[in-house]
C-alpha cells in the first residue's frame, strides 16, 4: 500500500505538530543574516591581522664569549612613523635569563626591513639569545 504524500504530511503534522514539519526553512533567515555580517568581518580580520604593523624575526645567535652573546635580527615596519623598542635577551643552559637589552629603532623614512646585530652582556655564559618582544612607544 502506497501512502501518499498529503497524508504522510498531514499524519506527521497531526503527530508532531507544525512546527517540525515546516521548521526546515526557518534556519535560512539567522543564516543569511549570519552570512552578511561574519563574511565581511571574516575578510576585515583576515587582512588586518596579516599585516601587522610591524614583524620581528630572529636570524642567528653566536656566543662570544662567557659574558657576551651576539644576536642577529630582522625588524620589519609597515610605517616609518613608528618608533619600536625590542627586547632581546640571552638565555643559559637551564633556560634562565642572564643577561637583557633593549634596542631602539627611531622613525624614519625608511619602511622596509632592517637587519640588526648586537651583543648582550651575560652574567654567565649564555648558550642562546632571542627576541622577547618588539612593541611601538
Amino acid at each position: 500500500m502506497k501512502i501518499s504524500p498529503e497524508y504522510e504530511k498531514d499524519f506527521l503534522r497531526a503527530r508532531y505538530g507544525k512546527r517540525y514539519i515546516d521548521g526546515q526553512s526557518r534556519w535560512k533567515i539567522p543564516a543569511a543574516i549570519f552570512a552578511m555580517v561574519g563574511i565581511p568581518w571574516l575578510l576585515w580580520s583576515a587582512g588586518y591581522h596579516s599585516q601587522p604593523a610591524i614583524r620581528y624575526e630572529l636570524i642567528s645567535f653566536q656566543v662570544i664569549d662567557d659574558q657576551q652573546i651576539s644576536i642577529t635580527y630582522l625588524l620589519e615596519r609597515n610605517e616609518p612613523s613608528l618608533d619600536v623598542v625590542c627586547t632581546l635577551v640571552a638565555r643559559d643552559f637551564e633556560k634562565n635569563i642572564v643577561g637583557e637589552r633593549t634596542d631602539r629603532f627611531t622613525p624614519n623614512k625608511s619602511i622596509g626591513k632592517v637587519v640588526r646585530t648586537n651583543e648582550i652582556e651575560t652574567r654567565i655564559q649564555a648558550v642562546n639569545a632571542d627576541v622577547i618582544s618588539c612593541d611601538v612607544r
